[in-house]
């Protein structure tokens, strides 16, 4: 456990061995005899109080973090579920427009929305007989999904041609509008997540930083602590649970 990066019960132990020995006189004037300064003590229990500072922020980044995956999968769910329908409308529409013989232009238009093009990809694999198959996959981003769902939203909302049709089946511009406002605040609600995952990352540093800080800076005293350790039993329990 001494040897390990982040913030635990070695790194706690260190840090009230040395601000149990400032705090006690007697003690901090043998550990000066004996070599060592209140600087050295200082250094450890500072950066040994970082790093449990640093630990409970990275905690609360994750949990921070989780509540936004949350809140995130809960606003897409909601969203895809809204958006399949109103594609079903669409397809509904083309098939209106076909059956009635609308001009190809407008029916093209409507086609390109409905194929969600930007959803896909295309990868060549091995097929069983050796032979190159063409894959077609949907990315499962969310971003490219939420991003699709706008633009294609935003592309309906300004469809004047098939406005009335869409009105005669409930999907107004309204509806739509409001659409393109949920896939908009969803993007943010991306961006909180990200950002929390970056802070939990920066507190990892910093915490690892504090650790190493602390290890470096004990080591380099240790014998102080030991020869003390050595002449008083409060600092021999003291330099028990801070394992070298």
């Amino acid at each position: 456990m001494a040897g390990t990066k982040a913030f635990n019960d070695v790194v706690a132990a260190r840090t009230r061995a040395a601000q149990q020995i400032l705090n006690t006189p007697d003690l901090l004037a043998r550990f000066e005899v004996l070599g060592g300064l209140a600087a050295d003590l200082q250094t450890i229990a500072q950066v040994g109080l970082a790093a449990e500072a640093l630990n409970h922020a990275q905690a609360e980044a994750k949990t921070s973090g989780k509540s936004a995956t949350l809140e995130v999968l809960q606003a897409f769910e909601a969203l895809q579920l809204e958006y399949s329908l109103v594609l079903g409308i669409a397809r509904a529409i083309r098939g209106d427009l076909v059956t009635e013989k609308e001009p190809e232009q407008v029916i093209g238009r409507l086609t390109d929305i409905i194929k969600n093009e930007a959803q896909l990809t295309v990868s060549i694999e091995d097929g069983v007989d050796g032979t190159k198959v063409h894959k077609v996959k949907r990315k499962a981003s969310q971003e490219a999904m939420r991003a699709e769902i706008e633009k294609d939203v935003t592309a309906l909302a300004d469809f004047t041609e098939i406005a009335a049709r869409l009105r005669a089946r409930r999907c107004d511009r309204a509806r739509l509008e409001g659409m393109k406002r949920n896939a908009q605040a969803l993007y943010g609600k991306l961006g909180v997540r990200v950002s929390t995952k970056g802070q939990a990352k920066s507190s990892t540093a910093q915490e690892i930083e504090m650790v190493t800080a602390q290890r470096f800076r004990w080591g380099s005293v240790y014998r102080l602590l030991a020869a003390l350790a050595r002449q008083d039993e409060r600092v021999r329990s003291l330099l028990k649970d801070a394992s070298r």
